[in-house]
């Protein structure tokens, strides 16, 4: 199975804001990464900074069999400038270089089989909310780790609210692994 694992790239900035422990994000990626690695799933990320790339680094340090990264060029000026995926791609056994910033919401939706969100941020929520416009995949959000999503977006996505990774396991079909 192909799981992206999404979230914020300025993890202390969001957490702040948030009112969250940024902690929190960190021990949540290494336990998920960890746990699709051992069950021999594959990892989509961008592997910017933050999330994706935590999760990129301990998915390889626990042996999992396939990175595919995403690592966007030209958008904004600020998402050149402050993009760091180039510098990550050695992480990735896939790399998926032909696309923009804006272009990388889309094609993470189309890659990935299941979506598991640890945190919100903007570009957070454009990969969530794209998954209308793709027909899916589902997004598990670990809901301790976001103060909320607003109803207008639950109400046109497949968004599921698990209190865990348990109920990620669960939601995925992979809690037997």
């Amino acid at each position: 199975m192909k799981v992206a694992i999404i979230g914020p790239t300025d993890v202390p900035k969001v957490a702040l804001a948030a009112g969250l422990e940024a902690d929190a994000y960190q021990r949540c990626v290494a336990e998920a990464a960890t746990g699709l690695a051992r069950r021999g799933h594959e990892l989509v990320i961008v592997p910017d900074r933050g999330i994706g790339l935590w999760a990129a680094e301990v998915y390889r340090q626990a042996g999992g069999p396939r990175v595919i990264g995403l690592v966007p060029s030209g958008g904004t000026g600020i998402q050149e400038e402050m993009g760091e995926c180039q510098k990550h791609r050695h992480l990735c056994d896939v790399v998926i270089d032909d696309l923009t910033w804006p272009e990388q919401f889309p094609r993470i939706c189309q890659l990935a089989e299941i979506m598991l969100c640890i945190g919100l941020s903007c570009g957070t929520m454009g990969e969530i909310v794209w998954t209308k416009w793709i027909g899916g995949p589902p997004v598990v959000v670990i809901e301790p780790l976001i103060s909320g999503i607003p109803p207008e977006i639950m109400a046109e996505t497949d968004v599921r609210l698990v209190a865990d990774l348990e109920g990620f396991w669960e939601v995925a079909g992979l809690l037997d692994e």
